[in-house]
């Protein structure tokens, strides 16, 4: 229990005034029954929700970067219990400030002020004031204390007075310069948004072995949901002209047989990709033999100007929200399949999509190996929400 909270307790309104006929409505007599219920609003605030961000309020960089930031609406509570709300997008420029400093906002009222229906000296004795509810956003040198009455929104470490913020290339571990969103403290019971996986496929394969990805990844989006990550998949979407793959965070490609990407899919999964999906592309092997499909990837990779590297040590794929020191193994039981990743995407020899529904190269997957499957399908999944939700956030 923070200490302004303890002092709230102190004041909590043990009495109410009780009306009654003919009873005389002075302005004291209001503003005492009515703090009496804005009290108790601010004891449910504190006992349900507790201080923090209740939605909105993302805080990121210029486009191009400069000395402000821009920070979207939302509402949040503070240590009072009082509600803040932003009613619509800012932009807050941090001057020359320099060194450590934290973004807060806090809770304001405006002094009374007659409503503007007021239009002559005959209204006066019957005209309303009015308080609004307003709020304060400064940038701190000090960090905030927990029972102060405002709400962390972000901080940043600025080096020098005329350095530019950015966004963290890395969330978990920002650089100078860089918006830190780590501090910020969520609260409130908003429901996770839902993910949707889009499975489409390329080429022919024989019946026994044609569009089997969908079910591995509908049983990983089941073990995903139990884990209370909503995540939905759509299978066998068609790559035909002018097809919106917007409303999918993740479109999983994947070959069966040989094929060609004709010119229609390549623009769809161009426009999906720029648009800030993410794509997972790999073959059934099943179906095909692992790596045949490289090539044509690749080439479609190159038209679109993205470039692979192999999945560096510290990428987001490795580390949130599972922790892996490599890839966990895929359908085959022999050798290291590759991974390798660019910008939204991810190409994969190692056939996840058979190893999440429990099958390995001639034999069954052991529920060590589907575990390992289904917490790196957690990691992808995730990466690729952030990214929608970092381009829907943008717009």
């Amino acid at each position: 229990m923070t200490v302004s909270q303890q002092d709230l307790f102190k004041q909590y309104p043990f009495r109410r005034i009780k009306p009654y006929d003919g009873m005389v409505v002075t302005a004291d007599v209001w503003e005492e029954a009515h703090d009496y219920h804005r009290q108790q609003q601010r004891y449910h605030n504190l006992l349900n929700h507790e201080p923090g961000i209740l939605t909105g309020l993302e805080v990121m960089a210029s486009d191009p970067p400069d000395s402000s930031v821009y920070i979207q609406p939302g509402i949040a509570v503070d240590a009072a219990g009082q509600v803040i709300v932003l009613p619509e997008s800012l932009s807050f420029d941090l001057g020359a400030a320099q060194g450590p400093l934290y973004l807060v906002l806090s809770y304001d009222e405006s002094q009374p002020k007659a409503e503007d229906s007021a239009t002559s000296a005959e209204d006066a004795t019957d005209v309303k004031l009015l308080v609004r509810a307003q709020y304060g956003l400064e940038a701190v040198g000090t960090p905030p204390d927990l029972a102060a009455p405002y709400v962390e929104l972000a901080r940043v470490y600025r080096q020098g007075a005329n350095s530019t913020i950015t966004n963290a290339d890395n969330v978990v571990q920002p650089g100078l310069n860089q918006i830190d969103l780590r501090f910020r403290r969520q609260t409130g019971t908003s429901a996770r948004t839902a993910v949707k996986v889009a499975v489409c496929y390329v080429g022919k394969a024989t019946d026994k072995a044609a569009k089997r990805h969908g079910h591995g990844a509908n049983v990983l989006a089941r073990v995903l949901r139990h884990g209370d990550q909503p995540v939905w998949v759509d299978d066998a979407v068609a790559l035909v002209a002018g097809a919106d793959l917007s409303n999918y965070a993740l479109v999983y490609l994947v070959a069966q047989g040989d094929f060609q990407l004709t010119a229609d899919e390549m623009n769809v999964l161009y426009v999906y990709l720029r648009s800030g999906g993410t794509l997972l592309l790999e073959s059934c092997h099943k179906a095909t033999a692992a790596g045949k499909a490289d090539p044509v990837f690749l080439d479609m990779l190159s038209s679109f100007g993205t470039t692979l590297t192999d999945l560096p040590a510290d990428h987001v794929l490795l580390n949130e929200p599972n922790f892996f020191a490599v890839p966990p193994v895929g359908f085959e039981t022999e050798g290291t399949p590759s991974l390798k990743v660019g910008e939204g995407v991810i190409l994969s020899a190692c056939d996840y999509g058979c190893l999440w529904q429990g099958e390995r190269r001639g034999q069954a997957a052991s529920r060590e190996e589907i575990r390992a499957a289904h917490e790196w399908g957690s990691n992808i999944i995730a990466y690729a929400a952030a990214r929608r939700a970092q381009t829907n956030r943008s717009q």
